[in-house]
């Protein structure tokens, strides 16, 4: 009976490892995936982290979602100057 017990408690806890190890690679993918959409707008990979604040994670969040990004500015000032004739002083 001992013997059952201990392989018991040897198989609950390679399943909770594995979980573990799986947990860590998802979250890792999806951290990169992130960052990897934040630099594309034109900010600062090193915002992420600002989701492990409370309350300043929401307010943030809207923040960006909300605000133009610097690749947004930059487009709408090329493509206005674009059709422009070049000032001459």
């Amino acid at each position: 009976m001992d013997t059952e017990n201990t392989n018991d408690f040897h198989i609950a806890s390679g399943v909770f490892i594995g979980a573990g190890v799986v947990y860590l690679i998802v979250l890792v993918f999806y951290i990169w995936a992130i960052v990897r959409i934040i630099r594309r707008s034109g900010y600062s990979g090193w915002w992420v982290l600002i989701g492990l604040v409370p309350i300043l994670n929401v307010i943030m969040f809207f923040v960006f979602a909300f605000k133009k990004s610097p690749t947004e500015r930059e487009l709408e000032y090329l493509r206005g100057g674009a059709g422009r004739a070049p000032q001459r002083y």
